[in-house]
Parts: structure tokens; C-alpha cells; sequence
């Protein structure tokens, strides 16, 4: 079967072989500190294929030579390697439960610190803007966004959704306890519907690596939805650990509905339960 460099192609699938592989998350962490080893193997692949694919490249040694030689920037990658799945109001239940057994909490706080790792376009953030503004805390808090790509991240700037969204967007935002209609928070401009940016203004945007950024702040609730899935489930306590330095004693942390760390030993002296059915626990 021919070979180019250091793959295959089997039934038009490009083939990564573990050297190449290995060589590729050495490369990446000592040039970007940039811990793709943590990342589940099978979406790290697949990831990896999609992203020399979108560049039009040949091989993984392709893209580590056009990373090393300036053609491609680490951002680019970094834009076509990560998942931006991402809608508004999504998993509403677990909105529902983050709003009934965490918010309360706050009433009487008059500086409230919000960390969201995984801002992605935008719509976990307009979601987060508009539970607090219902819930008379907006105006209190400081929301710092994250994500691990600039790129990825300049678009949560300004949310916008298509309007077609709206419609699933808006059942979701009533299951979540939502008490208008949803297209309230948002301005129309042709097929898209922008988030109000009158929202926006106790938002500030940053890039964080999950895996190893520090931040100044100490955060009150820390919501990081959907983010351990796709790291393997022996690094994911490395992951809440650093997540755990930027939390204030007391802070709650909000994950998604098919993440948890029950299973993680060495993080039941850290965090305690607050909602086994979604996931939203409170640091001792």
C-alpha cells in the first residue's frame, strides 16, 4: 500500500501512526505547554484528522513543519482543533437546578465573581447573562469568560445566534425557568439575533488553558460544562485541581450533565455534593 511520510490513507481515512503521534504531543507541549496527552486518544485523533483536513494538509509531520515554521499560527489550530458545540439554554435542567439550589445563595452578595471556562461563540455566555439578570444578580457580578482559543473566544464578544435557534433556544429557556420570551434578550439583524449587549457590560473575555492557566481572581461559581469530557478520566482530577485554586472556600462549581467527580478519590476531602442529578457540587 503506498505510504506518504509517515501515514496512510485506509478507505480515504488518514492514518496517524503512534510515532508521529508521540512526536506531535512532545512537540506540542514543550513549544505551547499545550497538554495534548490528557486529551481522550479517540476525539484527539479525530480531532487531529479534521484539523489537517480544514488546512489541507497531508499528515500530522505536515502540520507540526507548518507549526514550527510560522505558516500556521498556534491559534489556527487551535480554532480548527477545538469543539465548539454549542447552543443556547442548553441542558435546561441542569440550568433549572443551578438556578433553584446555587443562586439563592448569593442574594446578599454584593460582589458576585463568575468563571465560565469554555466560552466558545458565545451562547453559554448570553445563557449565563440572562439567568443572572433574571435572578437579580447580573448587575452585582463580575463575569470572566474563558476560552482556550482567541479566536474561538473573539466571538463571544458580541454572542449571535441564528433565529431559527431561537425557536428550540426558547423551550429550553422555559424548562430552565425562564419567565419572557427568550428573542427579548436578543436584537434582530437578518437571519441572526444578537445578544443585548446592555448584558455584556459586567463581562470581561480572557484565554485560559484549563489544564495549567492562572488567573488573579477567585471566583464565588465556576461553571465548566462539557470541557472534562474529552480529557481522559486519569488526568481529569489535574484538570479540578487548578479549577479548585481559582475557587473561593464555599464556591460552587457547575459541570455538565455527563461529567462528575464522585469517581475522583482524591477530590472527596475537596468538594462536597450539592446535586448528584446535575453535576453542581461546593468546595469544602
Amino acid at each position: 500500500m503506498p505510504a506518504q511520510g509517515n501515514y496512510i490513507k485506509r478507505n480515504n481515512l488518514l492514518q496517524i501512526s503512534a510515532l508521529e503521534l508521540d512526536t506531535f504531543l512532545v512537540f506540542m507541549e514543550s513549544e505551547y505547554q499545550f497538554k495534548l496527552k490528557w486529551y481522550n486518544s479517540a476525539s484527539a485523533e479525530r480531532r487531529l484528522r479534521k484539523t489537517i483536513k480544514n488546512l489541507q494538509l497531508n499528515s500530522l509531520s505536515q502540520l507540526q513543519a507548518s507549526l514550527q515554521s510560522g505558516t500556521i499560527s498556534f491559534q489556527r489550530f487551535l480554532s480548527e482543533f477545538t469543539v465548539n458545540v454549542t447552543q443556547v439554554f442548553r441542558e435546561p435542567e441542569s440550568l433549572k437546578d443551578l438556578k433553584n439550589n446555587v443562586l439563592p445563595f448569593f442574594r446578599k452578595e454584593l460582589d458576585i465573581k463568575v468563571l465560565l471556562v469554555g466560552s466558545s461563540s458565545g451562547a453559554e455566555l448570553a445563557t449565563l447573562c440572562i439567568i443572572l439578570k433574571e435572578n437579580g444578580l447580573l448587575e452585582r457580578s463580575k463575569i470572566l469568560a474563558t476560552d482556550i482559543s482567541e479566536n474561538i473566544l473573539r466571538e463571544a464578544y458580541k454572542p449571535k445566534i441564528q433565529k431559527s435557534e431561537l425557536i428550540e433556544g426558547h423551550e429550553n429557556y422555559l424548562i430552565a425557568g425562564g419567565y419572557r420570551e427568550l428573542d427579548h434578550y436578543f436584537l434582530s439583524a437578518g437571519a441572526q439575533a444578537y445578544l443585548d449587549e446592555s448584558l455584556l457590560e459586567k463581562v470581561e473575555f480572557k484565554t485560559f488553558d484549563i489544564c495549567h492557566s492562572e488567573l488573579e481572581d477567585r471566583f464565588d461559581l465556576v461553571i465548566c460544562k462539557n470541557v472534562l469530557i474529552y480529557f481522559q478520566y486519569d488526568e481529569q482530577h489535574h484538570l479540578i485541581n487548578n479549577l479548585s485554586r481559582h475557587m473561593k472556600d464555599k464556591s460552587f462549581l457547575a459541570l455538565g450533565e455527563k461529567e462528575s467527580i464522585l469517581r475522583l478519590q482524591k477530590l472527596n476531602d475537596v468538594f462536597s455534593l450539592v446535586s448528584g442529578n446535575f453535576n453542581i457540587y461546593r468546595k469544602n
